[in-house]
């Protein structure tokens, strides 16, 4: 009896289906690689492979392979006289040692190109790429945006108290390669080409939207992201682009204790530190925003309150329209920890530098009818 043809629909999510499988012949030099360890059985072999998570391994594949390694010379095969069952001991040869040392120069060849299709993805930029990078829990091969030497003094002037300081002269301070505002004449004909209009109501949607905090340590770059996002944006847009007459005002906050990295021991420390316990969410306050260049391009300023301590900060935002009723907000910032009153992390042998990146892609739905 035949089976039923599939349906239009099913075809397409058949093609689409993606399951997790070693690359070709990888399961040979897993196994030498596993052997290298210490010797086993061909049995054990097969919990020790799937350890490894890269797809499904069945008993009888790995007898073969362990024949075909037998043949080849790279294994070699005894039998314990103490046991009553005849049951070989796999080993790796010298040779096997060898032909184990060129097989990882074909899988670092292979981790290199799959590395280069991840950051082709994240190079997109798109709402689902940055989700994807939370998600997964990515620990990616970051372009470091700062200095390995600590960029405090520099970021400093741009986080002061709310008690006293002199705030206009920290705006007047900018840092080499920060965005200057238009003047006022430029400012004054830009803002003047949209048409008014009343401000509305946009409103985060949390499922479409992340944070991700970069930091260097002693062992490299570490990610952590968060997609507990929220907030919302008053603000007038026509025609794709946001007026900031009226001036736009809102509000963000995210869930610190959403933060993770994939890495366990990492994810403790960091929240250990931060005391996201007692400190569950990040907030900031939208009071200024002034385009930068005409077109997507703005400069914010507000206040972030994080670790229990609150701070004024700026920073440079890109807001695009994806239609009449939806745009999306991304842009990065640089922070010392220090600043709010956050040791800097340190666990075991790893160290991690004070001065962090916060990346942020948001996208918010208009909601106000």
């Amino acid at each position: 009896m035949g089976t039923e043809p599939e349906t239009g629909a099913e075809a397409r999510e058949a093609a689409a289906r993606f399951g997790l499988a070693p690359p070709r012949r990888f399961l040979l030099p897993a196994i030498l690689l596993l052997l290298s360890e210490h010797p086993g059985y061909g049995y054990g072999m097969v919990g020790r492979l799937r350890e490894l998570q890269l797809g499904h391994v069945d008993r009888p594949a790995v007898y073969r392979a362990l024949a075909a390694l037998k043949q080849d010379g790279l294994v070699e095969a005894t039998e314990p006289s103490h046991s009553s069952q005849a049951r070989r001991v796999y080993a790796v040869t010298p040779l096997g040692e060898r032909i184990l040392r060129v097989w990882m120069g074909v899988v670092r060849e292979e981790h290199a190109h799959l590395g280069e299709v991840i950051r082709r993805y994240q190079a997109t930029g798109r709402t689902d790429a940055v989700l994807s990078e939370v998600e997964s829990g990515w620990l990616p091969d970051l372009e470091m945006g700062w200095s390995s030497v600590s960029t405090t003094s520099q970021w400093r002037r741009r986080l002061i108290p709310l008690e006293g300081g002199d705030h206009e002269a920290t705006h007047s301070a900018h840092p080499v390669g920060e965005l200057t505002e238009l003047s006022d004449a430029s400012s004054a004909d830009y803002l003047s080409s949209p048409e008014a209009a009343a401000p509305r109501i946009f409103t985060i949607d949390t499922e479409r939207s992340a944070v991700l905090i970069d930091v260097r340590s002693t062992v490299g770059p570490i990610s952590f992201g968060s997609t507990g996002v929220e907030g919302s944006l008053s603000a007038s847009v026509v025609d794709g682009v946001v007026n900031t007459e009226p001036a736009p005002s809102g509000w963000l906050a995210v869930d610190v204790r959403a933060f993770t990295s994939g890495n366990k021991l990492y994810d403790a420390e960091l929240h250990r530190r931060v005391n996201s316990r007692r400190f569950p969410k990040a907030r900031v306050e939208l009071q200024e925003c002034i385009p930068s260049t005409p077109g997507s391009r703005f400069q914010l300023r507000g206040e972030l309150t994080f670790h229990g301590v609150t701070r004024k900060t700026e920073g440079t935002v890109y807001v695009e329209s994806l239609s009449e009723d939806r745009i999306v907000i991304s842009g990065e910032q640089v922070f010392d920890v220090r600043d709010f009153a956050v040791p800097s992390p340190t666990v075991l042998m790893l160290r991690i530098f004070p001065d962090v990146r916060v990346r942020l892609h948001a996208e918010a739905e208009l909601t106000d009818g």
